[in-house]
Formats: C-alpha cells, structure tokens, sequence
C-alpha cells in the first residue's frame, strides 16, 4: 500500500469528510414520498375518496415542513397541521356516512373535447357499472355503444329529416342499454321515418347546447334538421352558473345587457377554482349543501337567457323549432327564489317549446319511471316523455 511521507499508509477508498446525519436521510427520503404520493394522485381515477387522500397528503406535506423549519414558524405550522387533521377526519366520516356510489366505466369513455369541454371517446362500445357503496350491489351494468361520429349509438333513418337530441346523461341514458334512450325510444315511436341524433353526454348542461349551435360543431351531421330537444330541469341552472364541480372545463357564460356571453370556461374563472376547492368535499356535500346549496335568482336568469339564446339561433342558423322537456322540482326552484311554473313561463315567452316532462307513477303500474339507487329515467320513463315530443311534434306540422 502507498506510504505518505510520514511513513503512513494511504487508503485507496477514503472515506468522505463529511455523512449525513440519519436525520437529514430521513427528510430526504420523505420529501421523495410526498413527491411521488404527489404525483400518483394526480394521476389516480377519480374517487370520492380523492379529497380525503388530497387532504391528508396536504397535512403530510405541513408535518415535514414543521419538522424542517423551527421556532415560532414551526409553532404555526403545527397548527395548521392540527385543523387539517381535524378536516381529514371530518372528511372521512362524511365519506362513510353518505357512502357514495362506486362508478366505473371502460378506459376512454369520456375525453377532454374542445369547445365543450369532455365527451365520448372513440367509436365502441363501453361498460359502465355503478355499485351501491354500502353493500356493493349492483345498481346498473350496461354497456354504451358510440357511433363513428362520438355520439350515442341511436338506430333510426340513415338520412333525412332530422330530430337532434341535446342534454346531459338523462338524454344521453346513463344507467340504461341503447335500446331503451330517450332518443331511441322517439325514433321507434315514429317508426324509424327520421333520423334521430343523441348529442347528449352526462355532465352536459345548457351550456354546453349553447356553444355547440354558436360553433356548429354539428353541422355536418345536420343536414336537414327539423326538431332540437332539450331535456332540463331547474337544478341545470347550478351547471350553467358554473357552481357544480364537475363543469370546471365547461364553457362559462356571463349576462351582458340581458344576452348570454361567452366567457372561456370555468376553470379559467379564479373564483371557480377555488369554490371548487370546497365543493368537491363531502364534508360539503353531506354538511353544507343541503342548507347552503343550489341556484339563486341571477343563476336561473342565466339558465333562462342560454336556453332562450340557443333556440333564438336555432331558428336563425338551422331554421328549427326547439322543444324544452321541463322536469319540475318545485322544491328546489322555490329555494331558488321562483317556480316551476314562472321557469316554464319565461322559456314560452323566448319563443321555445315547452313541456311538461312530469310523469304520475300511478300511470305506468308499479313500472319503475327512475333507476333505484340512481335516479337516471328507466326505459320505461323515456319511452313515456318520447311519445310526448311525438305528440307535440305532430302538433307543429298539423
């Protein structure tokens, strides 16, 4: 072995001046944890559960900021730390006593799309389950068939007078086969003589029936239209405000001299980020919803002039009438500060027409008209509303 010129030895593998104490590997190696629990999140399903584990990784994220930082700041972050435990836990017994449905669906289902925000994936046929999330029973398994234009599978006249059907997951018939959608349903009830389109996905709101007529993003598929269908109800006012969480990539239209217009989406809106912040919690949807909850006055405004608007360019750009299927919930437009009725009135009085989609159980004989634990229409609820645009189109061609 080499000598220096003491005489002593010198060693081919010296040890470095300087090691890391445990300490510093333990807040190296948990900085790296959070990172990557970070990033499994972002890229994790959506589950109802997200919020809690998004808290908790929020409080993990303020204990190792504590245990880094001294002195007062420690002091407060340890505070901080304290009421996100209190919230993790809140949030968790929220989750357990609403026990939210569990859904899945087959990869791809439902894409990113520009001008609306999301909708079908490509051409197939995918599988949607939702479970009940107390016992695990099956509340529906049923596949969706999207045609070759991303657009609900609906078996009528290939070409030809033309009947399109706007609207969310009522239209689109989540829970429910191709064979027994709302669409479906209108084109056997006139016998396959007119092409029938679903444009519908859930999570779509009047909003979305907009800005698909002022970018006609359709009118390749609508050669020859004669009838647009709008299925609502007054709880799509919290949609076309922007309120519910799920409409963050929406298009968001703000009232300027009593006209809707166009203002990007909802995400772009700041103060929609963070409501959303909140609202995507169940401590908000178990504890402050209820009270707190749902449209007021200046959203049912907005819901009213986007619907009014879509029929006005409707008969302006296609030439068609438009036919709203208005689902009453009393209780809920009376929180809101109006009526079924004065909701119905204002939509006549913008030259669409009206509806009214109400269904008497004591009509269909014990047949289901919502699918239980769900809430979607039955097969049996929406051949009954088709046979009412039937009927109300047989009227405008009298």
């Amino acid at each position: 072995m080499p000598e220096s010129s003491t005489g002593r030895a010198l060693d081919r593998h010296p040890l470095p001046r300087h090691m890391p104490s445990l300490g510093t590997i333990v807040k190296i190696t948990a900085l790296f944890a959070l990172v990557g629990a970070g990033m499994y999140l972002r890229r994790s399903p959506w589950s109802p559960w997200n919020r809690f584990h998004e808290l908790s990784l929020g409080v993990a994220v303020v204990v190792y900021v504590a245990a880094v930082v001294g002195g007062r700041l420690r002091d407060a972050f340890i505070v901080v730390a304290s009421v996100g435990l209190g919230l993790i836990v809140a949030e968790a017994y929220a989750l357990v006593a609403s026990a939210p449905a569990i859904e899945t669906s087959t990869p791809g289902y439902s894409v990113p799309r520009s001008i609306v925000g999301w909708g079908a994936g490509p051409p197939g046929v995918y599988r949607a389950r939702k479970l009940d999330g107390s016992s695990g029973s099956v509340i529906y398994d049923v596949e969706y068939t999207i045609d070759a234009h991303r657009n609900r599978q609906v078996i009528s006249a290939p070409t030809g007078r033309t009947a399109a059907f706007f609207g969310d997951s009522m239209t689109f018939g989540q829970g429910v086969p191709d064979a027994d959608t709302l669409p479906q349903a209108f084109a056997d009830a006139t016998g396959h003589r007119w092409q029938v389109l679903n444009l519908a996905f859930p999570g779509y709101g009047p909003q979305q029936f907009l800005r698909a007529l002022e970018t006609d993003i359709f009118r390749n598929l609508l050669t020859e239209p004669r009838l647009f269908v709008f299925l609502t109800a007054p709880w799509h006012a919290e949609r076309s405000s922007c309120l519910s969480e799920f409409v963050a990539d929406g298009p968001r239209y703000v009232m300027v001299d009593g006209m809707p217009h166009y203002e990007g989406t909802c995400r772009e809106h700041w103060p929609v980020r963070l409501r959303r912040l909140w609202t995507r919690t169940a401590i908000y949807s178990v504890f402050f919803e209820p009270v707190f909850g749902g449209a007021r006055s200046a959203d049912i405004d907005l819901f009213v002039g986007i619907l009014v608007r879509a029929g006005q360019l409707a008969r302006e750009k296609y030439g068609v009438p438009t036919l709203i299927l208005y689902w009453p919930d009393e209780a809920y437009a009376r929180r809101a500060g109006v009526t079924d009725s004065q909701i119905m009135g204002r939509l006549r009085d913008g030259g669409l027409i009206v509806i009214d989609a109400r269904l008497d159980p004591k009509d269909f004989g014990g047949q289901g008209l919502q699918i239980p634990g769900d809430g979607h229409p039955t097969g049996v609820a929406n051949r009954a509303r088709a046979l009412l645009v039937r009927d109300a189109l047989a009227g405008l061609t009298r």
